[in-house]
């Protein structure tokens, strides 16, 4: 009899097996053995991670538009269901002799307006959100701030504004947000601050945006109703990310930094005109770009820093044209300032030389900018795999710790990035954010174990 019970049991118990939703699998990256990057390099500077997780966060949209729908097609039904149930209690009542007997058809209306009101699950945060929580202090956006993603198609219907000039001109009456609130929600829910990189990208902008009448076909707009629309731009959306702070981060910033302007300048110190740069044909000069710093520093707080980026910074006459674009924003009046350098660093093992890289970044820590090291990634070379090329860059990034207030990753996360895909690509994790070589070989570094 015994036996029987237990053989009973136990096939019970293997039947219900397929039923019971196995535990998900912490990543490497989350589990609570794993060292902090965040925390290992906090007594040095900030260590920032970038956002490329574009296929994901277009998923994610259209899962949301999806769940929208079918919310209001459910919000439909029931308030169908409801006044289907009230005019049938009305006509009950209505035959009805007795009168104490209407309470009884009021409470089935009652059950049936909201028997099925569950309350929501609160679903669980992503594990690129509890990755970043757990090792980084700032995430930098991908392509959420770019204009190709805000401005979309060519607009179909138009509003006025009035820009600083005093005079009106037309305007895209809309723009696409998505992006940029999924991503501000993401940040919040890591417990991360934000950088935005980039607001005025001409290469990554609509061509319609700067011809007259917002038609490619068309002549280009003139140099005021562009300055308008760069305005215009850069108002709107800073605008909107601060009443988003406003009403989902308890009116506390989420921000720290914009970047505003990058890569104005070849390594020879030459304007860098490229065949899709519409701003330097229109004006002819960097001059739009000491505009855009003055059009950010109206519309945010100072506590909120502007950022100039580039990348071979140790070229001296390159180094020199950034030094004059950066005095001549300072001295172009209306509160123009830029507050920060952001050094891309897309570095092999032997090149840049280290030397003359880390004296670039304390020239420019001279002139009173905030220095981040952006975009961070390694290739090994000469015989040198990435996680030792990435131990000895983050260590001489300590020992110069003194003038660098930040370090950001690019390639976070393996096969996640997008745009640029090429051979410079170290990740720290890989798609199932377990821990790469490089990781443990910056975690050495920061404790300064030997090799």
């Amino acid at each position: 009899m015994k036996k029987h019970v237990v053989r009973c049991a136990l096939f019970v118990l293997c039947a219900a097996l397929p039923f019971v939703a196995p535990a998900q699998r912490l990543p490497e990256s989350c589990r609570d053995s794993t060292p902090s990057l965040r925390e290992r390099y906090a007594p040095y500077f900030a260590l920032g991670a970038a956002s490329y997780a574009d296929d994901e966060e277009d998923e994610l949209i259209k899962d949301k538009e999806k769940e929208d729908k079918k919310k209001a097609k459910e919000e439909k039904k029931k308030a169908k269901a409801a006044e289907k149930a009230r005019k049938q209690a009305a006509k009950e009542q209505k035959k009805k002799q007795q009168p104490g007997d209407a309470s009884s058809a009021d409470a089935g209306y009652g059950e049936s307006a909201g028997g099925s009101g569950d309350a929501a699950q609160e679903e669980e945060d992503s594990f690129f959100v509890r990755t970043v929580g757990k090792h980084f202090t700032e995430l930098s956006s991908g392509t959420e701030l770019l204009p190709v993603r805000l401005l979309g198609k060519k607009p179909a219907k138009f509003s006025r504004f009035t820009a600083s000039d005093g005079l009106s001109y037309e305007v895209p009456a809309k723009w696409d947000s998505q992006y940029l609130a999924l991503f501000l929600d993401e940040a919040r829910k890591a417990g991360v601050q934000v950088r935005f990189h980039l607001l005025v990208c001409p290469e990554m902008t609509p061509e319609w945006f700067f011809f007259r009448g917002y038609d490619s076909a068309s002549r280009l707009a003139g140099k005021d109703e562009m300055a308008a629309r760069l305005e215009w731009y850069i108002r709107t959306v800073t605008d909107f990310i601060a009443d988003w702070e406003y009403e989902h981060n308890q009116r506390q910033p989420l921000v720290t930094s914009y970047d505003v302007v990058s890569e104005l300048f070849t390594d020879t110190g030459a304007l860098n005109r490229t065949p899709f740069d519409y701003l330097m044909k229109i004006f002819g000069d960097s001059s739009y770009a000491v505009q855009a710093f003055c059009f950010a520093a109206s519309r945010v707080p100072d506590s909120v820093r502007l950022c100039y980026c580039d990348h071979s910074l140790f070229e001296p006459e390159k180094a020199a044209r950034i030094k004059e674009f950066i005095g001549s924003v300072r001295a172009a009046g209306r509160g123009g300032r830029v507050d920060e350098i952001g050094v891309i660093s897309h570095l092999t093992a032997d090149w840049p030389e280290r030397g003359a890289f880390f004296r670039a970044c304390r020239d420019f820590s001279a002139m009173g900018l905030g220095v981040q090291i952006q975009q961070l990634d390694i290739a090994g070379r000469s015989g040198t795999d990435s996680g030792s090329a990435y131990y000895d860059f983050m260590r001489d990034c300590v020992q110069n710790a003194a003038y660098i207030q930040g370090v950001s990753f690019r390639a976070v996360q393996a096969a996640k990035e997008t745009e640029f895909v090429d051979y410079m690509r170290a990740p720290l994790f890989l798609d199932d954010y377990s821990c790469t070589g490089n990781f443990d070989r910056i975690l050495e570094a920061a404790d300064g174990r030997k090799r």
